[in-house]
């Protein structure tokens, strides 16, 4: 487990890196702020080891606790990230993704850091594609909801046309992904509960979640919903995605074990 902190550790010291290298090649002319991606591909490639070790140490994708989902969080949100700066050089977008890695990972170090093994009710091949999907989804929408924060403040220094198309990816992969989680998570309540539909509270407020971005992509093409208004949505969208994942977890007894 020693190492798997190490690299917990290392992670956070080269996304900070990156935040220090983006500020200081900023006024520097000669310098691009471009830099500012290798020590956020350090930090990533820290993070996929570290999930590799985990997931090898407990025969199992590392996505049971605090921990862990939030390391998985952080990886989605990284990797998409550093996607936008090599695909559209979306590089004033780093430090916002960097900071909420950092915030994530902080966050994580309050989680239980040992490797458990799954317990015998989520110990099926549903876990993997399920869970996996599910966080995939998370880290884009909050990727989103970031997109639409630089949107409305009109500082991420891209192109209007490449802002939207960031956004819309988001919005448009994290909905095809979080889809799949449902349908996968329907399955796996039928071949434990016998029934595709419970009304158990996560998933209740799953399928709000799920009816929501279909809202958002059913609105965000009118004419009145541009601008502003698509921002909004996302940033929301992202507030009820931490309270499904995060605030159910810490308010109400569920049965999805990852706090």
């Amino acid at each position: 487990m020693s190492s798997t902190i190490a690299l917990h550790n290392l992670a956070l010291a080269f996304y900070v890196l990156s935040i220090v290298v983006w500020v200081v090649a900023r006024p520097i002319k000669s310098i691009s702020q471009s830099i500012a991606v290798w020590p956020a591909v350090a930090g990533f490639l820290c993070q996929v080891l570290q999930v590799a070790i985990r997931w090898k140490q407990g025969g199992h994708l590392p996505v049971t606790g605090l921990f862990e989902t939030q390391h998985f969080l952080a990886l989605w949100v990284v990797a998409t990230a550093l996607y936008f700066a090599f695909r559209y050089w979306a590089y004033n977008f780093l430090p916002a993704a960097m900071g909420f890695a950092i915030a994530a990972l902080l966050f994580a170090s309050k989680g239980p850091k040992t490797v458990a093994p799954l317990t015998p009710a989520i110990d099926t091949p549903y876990f993997l594609i399920h869970v996996a999907t599910s966080f995939a989804a998370y880290g884009l929408f909050g990727v989103a909801a970031l997109m639409a924060i630089y949107r409305t403040l009109r500082i991420s220094g891209s192109p209007l046309a490449a802002e939207r198309r960031m956004l819309d990816e988001c919005i448009y992969f994290g909905y095809i992904l979080f889809t799949w989680a449902m349908i996968t998570g329907s399955l796996w309540a039928y071949l434990t509960w016998g029934s595709y539909w419970t009304w158990r509270i996560k998933g209740l407020w799953s399928w709000i979640l799920w009816f929501y971005y279909s809202g958002v992509l059913h609105v965000r093409s009118r004419p009145g919903w541009q601008g502003w208004p698509v921002n909004v949505l996302a940033v929301a969208g992202f507030v009820l995605v931490l309270f499904t994942y995060l605030g159910l977890g810490l308010l109400f007894k569920t049965s999805h074990p990852l706090l």
